[in-house]
């Protein structure tokens, strides 16, 4: 029959929801969120979409459940980057080119009633959230927030008339791997500066140090292609979020003469306690094994990385990197750096210095409408 439905994804939350767990049942590396969280992300009253607006997309092919696709126009993107575009994620779909072009084709028509002259993605929902689609890699568990998908994704996009925009890079480094010469003379000289000191974030006052991280990380990346500032209430919602792994030792901020000027946040890769539970509480027995499994993380992920502008050429990202691999690695035995945009060469740089080797690849496409 090959007969091809789209309903509307916002009367089934739940369906939209659990479906990359039914499509991803039989992989050994994908990984996904507890559904709760992903439910709240995408509850209306949730803080992002205060300024952003959405359309929910559910592909049936032959009465079967076999894609989903969320279209979107981030308002304070379009405002802030001075651009009129949209954005695709959350998609999800059978090997079928015609499910595929059957949800682009009904998510780039929402999108052009809303105006917009292009359309951007995986975005889920936004660069402050899991971002692009993996190209490479495909035999290993993603990190913590980070994207995995089928390789075929990749076809079914492209297929649809999306080229690639941008790449982001995940770097790798164990506790083992050496700092260069260089990188250990600039970090002597960087950490020699007046009034420079080094301390963990207060994690019983995290209200007003997420404050702190909001504004380091909006002045420190407000310049960097594709972003997204971050809100009040976002950063907040996030801490939240993390507040139950996040561990002090993963965790600094740089202060010079008693003025935060660097920070960055390093968690340890839930995803070994994620893949157990399956995206639920509610079994016991796997609430048990994820429990059991959380001490013996020996993994992490920087998530967070800035200096405000103010403070840069002093070397100040050097001494915090340096910093991860001494007082974070150390309680693990290996980090994922991620992401980091392909042309941002300053910093690829530091990280090749600091001993880390490019290992993954994220791609975002784009289409003009």
């Amino acid at each position: 029959m090959n007969q091809i439905v789209i309903k509307d994804g916002e009367k089934d939350l739940k369906t939209f929801v659990d479906f990359p767990y039914q499509l991803y049942k039989n992989d050994p590396y994908w990984v996904g969120e507890l559904k709760t969280d992903t439910l709240k992300l995408l509850k209306s009253d949730n803080a992002f979409w205060t300024h952003a607006r959405r359309k929910l997309l559910l592909a049936y092919k032959d009465g079967q459940l076999a894609g989903r696709l969320c279209a979107l126009v981030n308002d304070t993107y379009n405002e802030y980057q001075k651009e009129n575009i949209g954005f695709f994620g959350f998609f999800d779909a059978v090997n079928d080119q015609q499910v595929a072009h059957a949800l682009f084709e009904e998510g780039e028509k929402w999108l052009k009633a809303q105006g917009v002259s292009a359309v951007r993605g995986p975005a889920n929902p936004s660069s402050n959230h899991v971002y692009g689609l993996l190209t490479d890699s495909f035999d290993s568990m993603p990190s913590i927030m980070m994207p995995y998908n089928y390789p075929y994704y990749t076809e079914l996009i492209e297929k649809e008339g999306f080229e690639k925009v941008k790449d982001l890079l995940a770097f790798h480094r164990t506790k083992e791997d050496k700092f260069s010469p260089l990188f250990e003379k600039i970090v002597a000289r960087a950490a020699r500066g007046k009034g420079l000191v080094l301390r963990r974030l207060n994690l019983k006052n995290l209200k007003a140090e997420a404050s702190i991280i909001r504004k380091i990380y909006n002045d420190a990346w407000a310049e960097n292609w594709g972003h997204t500032p971050i809100s009040e209430q976002e950063i907040q919602d996030m801490v939240q979020e993390l507040k139950w792994i996040v561990k002090p030792e993963g965790t600094c901020v740089a202060e010079v003469d008693g003025v935060p000027a660097g920070f960055y946040i390093a968690i340890p890769n839930m995803n070994h306690v994620l893949q157990i539970l399956r995206g639920t509480l509610c079994n016991p027995w796997r609430t048990l094994k994820a429990l059991l499994k959380w001490p013996k993380i020996r993994d992490a992920r920087l998530i967070m990385l800035g200096v405000d502008p103010n403070y840069r050429k002093r070397g100040i990202d050097l001494v915090l990197i340096k910093h991860i691999v001494e007082y974070g690695v150390a309680i693990w035995d290996e980090a994922e750096l991620s992401w980091i945009l392909e042309d941002n060469d300053g910093i690829i740089r530091a990280m090749t210095e600091a001993g880390c080797q490019q290992t993954k690849r994220y791609r975002l496409y784009q289409k003009s409408l």
